[in-house]
Formats: C-alpha cells, structure tokens, sequence
C-alpha cells in the first residue's frame, strides 16, 4: 500500500513538473503579437469588419491568464468607417474555474472607448450582426480554431487559450485544422453549459456616437463612465452610469446619471433593471429640463415581447420652448403595475396616474388622467371606468374638456367600450360653446381596427347677441378606422337652426392624410354660429325737438394714447402638408349680410395651394361663377364673374349703407400676398370692370348741384348766394341709365381707367386725377359732368350750360367725402364773366357781401395754386 501511494507521489510530482516546464517553455518562447494577422483575418473571415490593434499585446498565464491590448479598432461591416474603438483594455482570466467550464474574469479596465451606432433606411443597427450570431470566435472551423483543440498541452492550456484567443495558440499546440470539428460535436454539453462571471467592468472616458437615418436624429454621449459588479448572466449585478448628452440636430446637452440592479439572461433574451435611479438636467430639443427623473422596476423579455413595470414613476419638470412654449411644465406618471404581454395578448393595469400642468402664452393649464384597473386577456377584458380633464385658463377665456371610458368588454381580440362620453365647455366674455359627445366604442387591437359606432351629442351655444340668447343643434354620426389599411371614414348628420347639415369623410394614408369630403345642407345661416358684431344706433331724434347745447367740457389733460394693437396675423402654413378634395353643396347659405342661393364649391388642396373653384351661385336675383386660391406662402387669387345683380341689398350687406342701386355684371380678377390685412391691402393688386343700368349714385345729385351752379350765376350781384352742397348727402341721388367703371389695381393704389355714366339730363366722364387710395381709405376724382337736354329745362338758365363739360372734383375719406365745383376750369363765357366781375371773392366771403352757408374751398395743394392765388379762388 505504501509503495502504491509513493508511485502516486512520485507520479503527480512529475506530472507538476513537466506541467511547470511546459508552461514555463510556453511563456518563454510564446509571443501573442505574431497572431495580430491572424486574428484580424480570423474576424474579417467570421464578420466582414476589419480589426485593427496597433500597440502591443501582452500575455501572461500565471498566476492568471492575463491580457492586456493596446489602441484596438473595429470597422463597420463591409466598410472602412469604425465602428467601435479604445485605446487601452486589460483583464485577468482565473484559470483554476476554466476546469469546470466557467470563465471567471477579474476586474475589467477600458479607457477611450468609442463606439458609433447607425440605423439605417430599413430600421437595421450596424451591430445587428454582433448581436445576433455567436460572436465566438471558436465557431470559425473553417480557420482552423476550435474551444478544445489544444488537448496537446492539457485541458488547462487549452480552455485558457480559448478564453484569452483562439488565435493566439500556436499551430503546434492546436490541433489539426480538421480535428476541430471532431471535438466540437463531441462536446456540445461544455459548449452549451460554458458560463462567464466578470468580477466587474470599469469604463472611463467612454463616447458613444447615434445617427438615425430614418428620422434625421443624431447624437452623442461624451464623458461616459460605466462601473459595475460581478457580471454573471442570470444574476443581478450593480450598474452605475454617467455622462453627457449631447445633439446637433435638435439642440442638446444634458448630463445624466444613475443606477441600477441588472440582470441579463441571454439564452432566455430576458433583461431586468430593479431599483433604477435615473436623473437627468439640461437642454433636450425643446425641452429646458431642470430635472428628469426615471424610478421604478423594468422587465422585458425579448422573445415573447413581454414588458412589465412595477412601482413606475417618471417626472419631468422644465421649460418647454417651440411654437407652444410651456413655462414651469411639471409632469408626472406613476404605475404601480403594468404589464403588457403580447405572446399571450394579456395587459394589466394598476393605479395608472397622469398629471401636468404649466404655463403657457395664453395662460396654465391643467390636465389628470386616472386608470385604476384595467385587465385584458384573450379570455375576458374588465376594468373599472378610465376618466381624464383637462382645465385651460386664458385672459379672455376658460376651457374645460373631460372624457370617460365606461363598461370595458370582450377580450383581448376584440376590446369594446359601452360609452366613450366627452364633455368640453368653452366660456369666452359672454359668450358659452358647450359639446357633449357620447358613442359605444370598439377596437381590435391585433386587427388595428375600431370605431365609434353610434354617435350622438349637442352643440350649445349662449351668447346675448343670439336670437334668444342661445341655440342648439343636435348631430349624430359614426367613425371607423382600420390602421391596416390606412383608412378613417366619417359621417355627421346634424341639424343647425332647422337646417339639416350631411357631411362624409373618407381619410386614406394617415401619416399623410389624404382627405376626401360632401358637404350638404339645405338653409344654412352661419350668423347662428358666428354673429356679426352689432353697433349702436344713434339715437334718434323725433320731429320739432331741439338738443341743447352742450356745455364745453372742463380742459382736462390729454391722456396718453393706448398703444396700437398688432394686426392679426394668418398663418397657412398648415396647407404644406394638406391634401384635400371635396365638394360643397347648399341650397341657401346667409354669412353675414350675403344670401346666396344654390350654391355649389368644389374645393382642392395641394402642394401649398388651397383652391376652391367652380363656385356657382345665385345672388340677389342674378348668378355668379368665381374660383379662389390661396397659398402657404399667404397668396391669395380671386376670379370673379357675376351677372345681372341687385346691388342695393348687396352694398348693404357688405358695406352696411346705401351708395349705389342698380343692376350690374361684374367681373373682377384680383390678387395679393401678406400675413395680416394691412398687408393684403397694401399689395392688392388686378382689375375689376363694373356695368350697372338703371340705378342711382346715392349721396351726390349732379342736376341739382348743375342747378345750384345756375341759381349762383343768376343772382351773382344780388347780394344774396343759395347754398351748394359739399357733403355727400344720403337724400340726394343722382339717377342713371347706365354706368361703366374700370379700376385698375397696383400695390393698393387704384385707377379709374374708365367711369362713364350716363343719364337723360346729363353725361358724366372721369378725368384727372382719378385715383383711389385702398391704404389709406381716401379718393381723389375729377367727374366732367355734361348737362344734356331735356324737356323740363329748355327755358332755364341751364340752357346756357348744356353741353358745357363742368368739372366735378370728389375727394376725401371713404366714410365722409366731399366734393366741389371747380368753377375755373368750365369752359363757358357767362361763367368766366362772373368769375372777372368777383364770382370768386363772393363765393369765399372776402368781399363782405352775400350770405347764406357758403363753400368754403377745400385747399389745392398744386404748385401752381401755390404761385396762383387767383386760380385757387378759381378753385373755389
């Protein structure tokens, strides 16, 4: 017995010894820098990507298998671009658990690692390749490595080398090239059962690089740290991160940190993160974070796309800025369970809380959302009622909206709701706009498919500029939509001041919605909706009452004018991306004071233009036919023909008095471009021709005025001069037979190319100036009135003046003008006569005699009334 143990002694004693020996030749004549070709080939051959090490490698074995390389590259797949980089990395392999085929590594160190991750066009990562084949560099058989091909130096050498690099054992140490194979199929347990446990990874200085090409996204995270625990898969380790975000495209820099406990199991693709602590400041897009915070537990399961949350809760508070900016946003989710999975179509819901509110340009807001249980399952789906408000308060206006989701049912394939109710209530000055909307509601999660299927509600309306104070129109309709196909559809049927209103929709590509829609209604009177603002009276004054005089007010000090409200501006922008078809029909439609009847639009949007075209109408006893166009860039067109029209009713309704009677045809080709009204009148720009017959210029009567002029030449040394009116006077008319208007339009400025009036007892002709100022709402005409035969003016003085052109100068405000006869230009003897015997001086007083209320000249601001005193008493 003792003489075996001896032999056993002796037996292992050797066996260390030639183990030592070996080793110790290994080490000596071993150098891991000769195999740098060989592994980059080896990776080139597995990957497609190119592996560049520039400084040295260093190897030793004991008393660990250590590493430690230098200044490493690795290139995207079939590209020369890098993908990934460090400067230095060392860690230590423990041979003594290699036995038991697990690879237990030491403390790992990485400094200067760079990493540059892209998706590209399809949504497919560079390292997609690297995650989901075997990124072992044993599976190469065809390079002649294997795990255990190294059985010449003992099974110690052979799982070390494999660990460290298969390409790094020498020919003679590794086997055949075809023995690989062999052994591999030999031991598919070691393979399968081979585990890795890192003592932990310390990475310092570390940038990651993310352009996304799909959306245009791009960033970066510089100053990158990462501390963790022991890594074993399927173990919890502590993580510990770092760094700095940072964004070109969209604006960002915001440093971040936090921790967690982490567990990965990579056979069952399940990763977990308990206990996260993630904080986050600073800029992101629009988005001025002062604290982002992520808490809670997290779990996903990468096969059967399982995700489950536990104590959630997730906080941002900031400023929001962009078109809508938000000021003090504070946001807040919390969940303390939810889990959603879709290989088994199951969500639950537990306590789901949403809250936020901040200020915005216009004022804060407030908005809550609660779910307190919710369970969907492909066997039964039950849940207790999801509601939601949202509170905006404003200066001029509060606005109030809440929904409910009521008596969920069915299951996971087919969800449905017994009532989805909305309720929002606007309250702007006097005026209340209540919606009240309720409808059963489906959904079929996996079929993306769902609706509205029976609508119902009321609009109210409360305004004391109402008829009765208020009104109400009650609609009903459906709405389905299949997200598979791309497609909404919508019908309404409502019923507006005993109007019945029809309206279909029909919405495909939804990213990008294409919009087809009819509209129909019978008598539709749009001041229900919007009513036109309604100005005071004057008061009226009843026949023989006399006002008393009002007592001149005590001076007080001029108050400061309050400053001028900006113009409104509009904004079209919207028109860019919009795709519109549709058709319009009405038998009789009011918006502010015009009627028109039978009318019918055809309206198309795209490519920045909104046209509504093949407008037909009839309108005040005649038909017009018009298309208009506007543009993203804020062009408007208008086309207009219109025939045979009253425009009596039509000058009151658009200009809220009378000033021309008649009936005319029209036709009007105008266009402009700005932002607000000011600028839309500033360039309006076209032409606009008018025919009228058989009506009346209302506030000017020519006969009489000629008839004035007669009664000034006949008692001119009487001593006593009638009056002659000035002022436009809506008692006095001058009637006509036919009257042709052509305006020319430029910037806003207008020219009558031709104004032509004809009537039995005169003829009127426009002359110069003849100018019309949009601007500034001013005219300046000259009128060369022509006083014409008729039978009851044969014997009069006016005989004298028939056929004598008598200029007629207009001028002044659009609201108030004025006008007068410039008796110097009338090319008649008995006129130049009494202007050489002091016409003139009479008329503007400076003689002493005369009486009566006479016209006072309005002043010539020519040059040549400034040099000639006589021709501006002319002008008189």
């Amino acid at each position: 017995m003792k003489v075996w143990l001896k032999r056993i002694l002796i037996g292992l004693v050797a066996v260390l010894i030639v183990a030592l020996v070996g080793i110790a030749i290994f080490l000596l004549t071993f150098d891991p820098n000769a195999y740098k070709s060989r592994l980059e080939q080896l990776v080139y051959e597995r990957y497609h990507r190119t592996l560049s090490i520039e400084g040295d490698i260093e190897l030793s074995l004991f008393p660990r298998i250590g590493l430690a390389v230098q200044d490493v590259s690795l290139s995207d797949r079939d590209s020369p671009a890098t993908f990934a980089s460090f400067d230095t990395a060392r860690f230590a392999v423990a041979i003594w658990p290699l036995m038991f085929n697990r690879l237990v590594v030491d403390h790992v160190a990485v400094t200067g690692f760079k990493a540059w991750l892209v998706r590209d066009e399809q949504g497919r990562f560079n390292f997609s390749d690297l995650v989901h084949r075997s990124g072992s560099l044993a599976g190469a058989g065809n390079a002649g490595f294997s795990l255990s091909g190294a059985d010449a130096v003992g099974p110690v050498l052979a799982r070390s080398a494999a660990a460290v690099s298969q390409a790094m054992i020498p020919p003679a140490l590794a086997g055949t090239p075809s023995s690989a194979p062999a052994v591999l199929a030999a031991n598919p347990v070691d393979r399968a059962d081979f585990q890795i446990d890192i003592a932990g990874l310390d990475l310092k200085g570390g940038e990651l690089h993310f352009f996304d090409r799909q959306t245009g996204a791009a960033g970066r995270i510089e100053q990158f740290d990462l501390v963790t625990g022991r890594v074993t898969f399927d173990q919890a380790f502590d993580v510990s991160v770092k760094g700095r975000l940072l964004g070109d495209v969209q604006a960002m820099d915001a440093g971040f940190e936090g921790q967690a406990l982490v567990q990965i199991d990579p056979l069952e693709r399940t990763y977990s993160a308990q206990r996260i602590n993630v904080t986050m400041a600073g800029a992101l897009a629009d988005l001025q974070a002062r604290a982002v915070t992520l808490r809670g537990n997290l779990v996903y399961n990468e096969f059967s796309r399982m995700f489950s949350a536990s104590n959630l809760e997730f906080q941002v508070q900031g400023d929001l800025d962009g078109a809508q900016p938000v000021k003090d946003l504070d946001t807040r989710l919390t969940v303390p369970q939810l889990r959603m999975d879709r290989s088994k179509a199951e969500l639950q819901v537990t306590r789901l809380a949403v809250r936020s509110n901040g200020q915005s340009a216009n004022g804060s807001f407030e908005l809550a959302l609660n779910a307190p249980s919710l369970s969907v399952s492909p066997e039964l789906a039950t849940g207790e009622p999801v509601a939601g408000t949202l509170k905006v308060n404003s200066p001029d206006s509060v606005l109030g909206v809440s929904l409910e989701m009521a008596g969920l049912g069915g299951d996971a394939f087919d969800v449905s709701l017994q009532e989805l109710k909305l309720d929002a209530t606007q309250q702007r000055g006097d005026r209340l706009v209540n919606i009240q909307m309720s409808s059963p509601a489906t959904w079929a999660p996996f079929l993306r498919r769902g609706g509205l299927s029976a609508m119902k509600g009321d609009v109210r309306v409360e305004d004391a500029t109402l008829p009765g104070g208020r009104f109400q129109f009650p609609f009903i309709g459906s709405v389905r939509t299949d997200l598979f196909d791309d497609e909404l559809t919508a019908s309404i049927n409502a019923v507006l001041g005993g109007s019945k209103i029809d309206f279909a929709m029909a919405v495909s590509q939804l990213a990008n919605p294409q919009v087809a829609f009819d509209l129909t209604t019978d008598n539709l009177d749009l001041n229900t909706l919007f009513p036109p603002p309604v100005e005071p009276a004057p008061r009226a004054v009843s026949d023989g009452e006399e006002t008393e005089p009002q007592a001149a007010p005590e001076a007080k000090p001029e108050a400061a004018e309050p400053p001028a409200q900006p113009a409104r501006q509009f904004d079209w922008s919207f028109l860019e991306s919009a795709h519109v078809q549709g058709n319009i029909k009405a038998k009789a439609l009011k918006a502010g004071g015009v009627e028109l009847q039978g009318l019918e639009a055809a309206v198309l949007a795209e490519e920045g233009v909104l046209q509504v075209h093949d407008i037909r109408a009839n309108l005040y006893g005649g038909s017009l036919e018009s298309n208009v166009s506007l543009s993203a860039q804020h062009e408007i067109t208008l086309d207009l023909s219109a025939v045979s029209i009253d425009i009596r009713p039509l000058a009151q309704a658009l200009m809220a008095e009378q000033r021309l009677t008649g009936t005319g045809d029209f036709q009007i080709a105008l266009s402009t471009q700005g932002q607000t009204m000011p600028a839309l009148i500033s360039a309006l720009g076209g032409n606009v021709r008018a025919n009228v017959r058989n009506g009346a210029w209302i506030g000017l009567n020519l006969d009489q005025t000629i008839a004035e002029m007669e009664e000034v030449l006949r008692n001119t040394f009487s001593g006593q001069l009638p009056e002659i009116a000035n002022r436009f006077d809506p008692s006095r008319r001058t009637t006509f037979e036919s009257l042709n208007i052509d305006l020319a339009l430029n910037s806003g400025q207008g020219q009558f190319t031709e104004l032509d009036l004809e009537s039995p007892s005169v003829h009127v002709k426009g002359g110069e100036p003849a100018s019309i100022d949009l601007v500034n709402r001013q005219l300046d005409v000259v009128l060369h009135v022509t006083p014409q035969a008729s039978a009851d003016n044969t014997q009069s003085t006016r005989s004298i003046l028939r056929d004598i052109a008598i200029p007629v100068r207009v001028t002044g405000s659009f609201d108030d003008p004025a006008y007068k006869v410039q008796w110097q230009e009338v090319g008649h003897r008995a006129v130049k006569e009494a202007i050489q015997e002091g016409l003139l001086d009479i008329l503007s007083g400076s003689s002493g005699q005369g009486g009566g209320s006479l016209l006072l000249p309005l002043p010539d601001k020519s040059e040549d009334a400034r040099r000639d005193p006589l021709k501006s008493l002319g002008n008189t």
